[in-house]
């Protein structure tokens, strides 16, 4: 399917001000593939059918060994939300045109956010 303007919707999260979207810690012996379905499930409510995965991103090469794995989940079919007590999320289809302009309006700022977003909008465009 090609990317046209209105035909792929995000799932973004809003926690307290700020957009984002499903992300969590991997646990110990846990395939990050397993976190990123597990954190949908938990956030969102959701779980998808698809998965890509994006990319792999080295956020303090030099001081840190974090690693973020970003991952493309399709398909998704919404369930039951399991939020932790503290957790207060809200969830949102929005349009991958519209969330493009809220990175350059400054509504997503969060780095591993703004990342995911690029890189999902080359890869719906066809252009990855």
């Amino acid at each position: 399917m090609r990317y046209a303007e209105g035909d792929w919707k995000l799932l973004v999260l809003r926690a307290y001000k700020n957009w984002d979207f499903p992300k969590g810690v991997v646990e110990p012996n846990e395939d990050p593939l397993d976190t990123a379905k597990r954190e949908l499930f938990e956030e969102c409510g959701y779980s998808a059918s698809e998965w890509r995965h994006l990319t792999t991103l080295h956020p303090g090469i030099g001081y840190s060994n974090e690693r973020i794995e970003l991952y493309l989940a399709r398909g998704i079919t919404q369930a039951e939300r399991k939020l932790d007590e503290d957790e207060f999320l809200e969830v949102m289809h929005v349009p991958v045109a519209e969330a493009m302009m809220w990175i350059r309006d400054g509504r997503i700022t969060e780095a591993k956010a703004v990342m995911a977003l690029l890189w999902a909008e080359k890869l719906l465009r066809k252009e990855w």
